[in-house]
């Protein structure tokens, strides 16, 4: 979980996950969580927390510790950004630069936090908040 949450003031929040390599266990979530989250946890997996995850054949999000397949899977290489859109409390995901076409989570609110877990032996990613270039360029809205 990122040490500060999402500024209230934001219309738009966007981060980018590189994958530089998906372990052994390739067990990596990508979302947010409220700040009482359980930081032992996965994101999505336990209550008030929301992600997409690799570590089936296709992608599989998670709220609350319910889930559905979502988009393709993910792997080492692979750059996965993460969009929530405040104005209609919706999260969508694009996979290198491309935008994965639906919605993944709907009704967030409340003050959040950008979220990464990595259950993975010889795990290891980036987190780019936009220090570099994002490989998305679409519009987010």
């Amino acid at each position: 979980r990122a040490n500060h949450p999402i500024p209230p003031q934001c219309k738009l929040f966007y981060f980018e996950v590189d994958i530089i390599d998906e372990g052994k266990n390739k067990k990596i979530g990508i979302g947010f969580c409220e700040k009482e989250f359980n930081l032992n946890s996965m994101p999505g997996r336990d209550y008030g927390s929301w992600g997409y995850h690799n570590d089936r054949k296709y992608g599989y999000f998670w709220y609350s510790g319910s889930g559905n397949s979502y988009g393709p899977s993910f792997s080492t290489g692979d750059t996965i950004g993460c969009c929530l859109n405040f104005k209609n409390n919706t999260v969508f995901y694009t996979k290198n630069g491309i935008n994965l076409g639906s919605i993944a989570f709907r009704d967030l609110k409340g003050t959040l936090y950008p979220c990464v877990g990595l259950r993975s032996q010889g795990g290891s990613i980036e987190v780019n908040f936009g220090s570099r270039k994002f490989k998305f360029a679409g519009n987010a809205e």
